[in-house]
């Protein structure tokens, strides 16, 4: 006879301190009281019984197969499966095979199998749900469980991390590189070119790590790991938390949990990027999106994607023309280098005079700005008496619309103690609650004019600003524009050259209106 016994113990599931070996005498010890001798002693340990894609259960499989196994002995029914309906069907599976299942405790009688193997997957539900519910507290308080290329955990505290200098030179140098105009693609070539260390190379030099051993180029950057860098907002000091989760138990699948139920913790870490260098690149990424301009493996030029033509609304493509004095950039329309002039106009600008004429208009919005600080500044005292008159008009709807909700509190309680009629009840309550809504829209507006007021000044502050740190440095970077500037129309006048427009972006629009 075949008889062969079965253990299985998973500490995340079990409260238990038994061992695999007080398991394993457990079920010898028995055995020998039932007089069988056991052939060998399959084990699963700290493997979790919910589920059947265990080696233990394999091994089982293959002596049926066989026709090598006739008895099989465990401790109890939880140690064979904590997954109701495929434990029922693994049961049957050895019932349909000859296989007699010995327990040493738990009822086998088919009418309480079922119930069993309910109330041990129940079991292990209850577990899982306490393991979640434990993790998603640690997750909202910010603790640290994973670190991302460019950090490492700190020696002396493992629920917090600190900076990989070494990574984090890469981390600032593919931001910058990406900022000078170049795609996730050639800066994953320059990366790979120079032999750059990548995240699973660090990985595996700080900790071991092996990831899958059959892939074969471990070392190698690729445009999808530089575009994750560059959109990780991590390296701005920013953890989230329960960004992904499992359908259900044991399950190997991951799924994307929405951006508005995540946890997450701003300045928990220590930055890597500026968060203006983050916030430009990232801006970037999105015009580059909206303009369909792709870099391939060639530099990006500052006003590609943003200048267009004001006649058929295409990009101006750019041109690389060689002159006397050396070669020059010039941009041109896409649909007339395209298809000639039977189609649209050239509208050629040459790189150079397009940096001048922005210059000039961004010292113009500067001027702008400035005169229109001082203005708020001489009229802050009637401003001061606006909003204090505005407040009393807060002050006022809010009162009135307490006084009217009481009002319909009032006309519930002489219903109910039957004072007036439902009709009469319906009619003064509608009419109440009419002018309770116009009394709540009233207070939003009101309420919306404050807060104007009290951010104008602060918003032209903020673009100011900017405008001044670019001005000041006298040159104008890719970045700069994507920041600046929401497009440049060229438009042709018939006959005597161009007009140009810049449309600014929504943050600079408060400082020219």
């Amino acid at each position: 006879m075949g008889a062969y016994g079965y253990v299985r113990i998973s500490r995340d599931e079990d409260d238990s301190k038994e061992s695999i070996s007080n398991q394993k005498d457990t079920i010898k010890d028995f055995a020998n009281e039932q007089g069988i001798e056991l052939i060998d002693i399959i084990e699963d340990n700290d493997i979790s019984g919910y589920s059947y894609d265990r080696p233990g259960i394999k091994k089982i499989r293959e002596l049926i197969d066989n026709g090598d196994l006739d008895v099989l002995v465990a401790k109890d029914l939880s140690r064979i499966g904590r997954h109701n309906a495929l434990t029922l069907l693994f049961l049957e599976e050895l019932e349909d095979n000859g296989v007699k299942l010995k327990l040493k405790s738990g009822d086998m009688d088919e009418n309480f199998r079922g119930l069993l193997t309910w109330f041990n997957e129940l079991y292990v539900k209850d577990i899982s749900k306490k393991t979640k519910d434990a993790l998603r507290t640690k997750q909202k308080n910010g603790e640290v469980h994973a670190t991302h290329f460019g950090y490492v955990k700190d020696k002396n505290n493992k629920g917090k991390v600190v900076i990989d200098e070494e990574a984090a030179q890469t981390v600032r140098l593919i931001f910058r590189l990406y900022l000078e105009g170049n795609g996730v693609n050639k800066i994953g070539k320059y990366l790979n070119e120079h032999k750059v260390q990548t995240p699973y190379s660090r990985k595996n030099e700080l900790y071991g790590y092996r990831g899958k051993p059959d892939w074969d180029y471990k070392h190698l950057w690729y445009g999808e790991s530089v575009g994750r860098i560059l959109k990780d907002d991590v390296y701005i000091g920013t953890v989230r938390r329960g960004v992904t989760k499992r359908p259900k138990i044991r399950s190997s699948k991951l799924i994307m949990v929405a951006p508005e139920e995540q946890f997450v913790h701003e300045g928990l870490i220590p930055p890597i990027i500026d968060k203006a260098e983050f916030e430009a690149v990232n801006a970037t990424f999105i015009k580059r999106v909206e303009n369909g301009v792709k870099a391939k493996n060639n530099v990006i030029y500052k006003y590609t994607g943003i200048i267009k033509c004001g006649e058929c609304g295409k990009n101006l493509v750019t041109i690389s023309e060689l002159r006397k004095n050396g070669r020059k950039k010039n941009y041109k329309c896409s649909t007339y280098n395209k298809y000639g002039k039977a189609y649209c106009s050239g509208h050629k600008i040459s790189h150079d005079d397009l940096d001048i004429i922005v210059f000039e208009q961004l010292e113009i919005l500067y001027q702008s700005g400035l005169l229109k600080l001082d203005n708020l500044d001489k009229s802050i005292e009637q401003r001061q008496q606006s909003n204090k008159d505005n407040g009393k008009v807060i002050d006022r709807l809010q009162t009135a619309i307490y006084a009217k909700k009481g009002e319909i509190k009032n006309y519930s309680k002489q219903l109910a103690k039957e004072l007036i009629s439902e009709e009469l009840f319906l009619e003064m309550t509608g009419e109440s609650s009419a002018e309770l809504g116009k009394l709540e829209r009233q207070l939003l507006e009101a309420e919306s004019v404050q807060e104007l007021r009290d951010n104008e000044k602060e918003k032209v502050v903020s673009a100011m600003v900017i405008l001044k740190e670019i001005i000041d440095k006298k040159e104008l970077t890719h970045a700069d524009v994507i920041t600046l500037i929401d497009k440049i129309v060229v438009s042709e006048r018939k006959g005597e050259g161009l007009d140009i427009e810049v449309v600014w972006n929504t943050p600079f629009m408060v400082v020219s209106e």
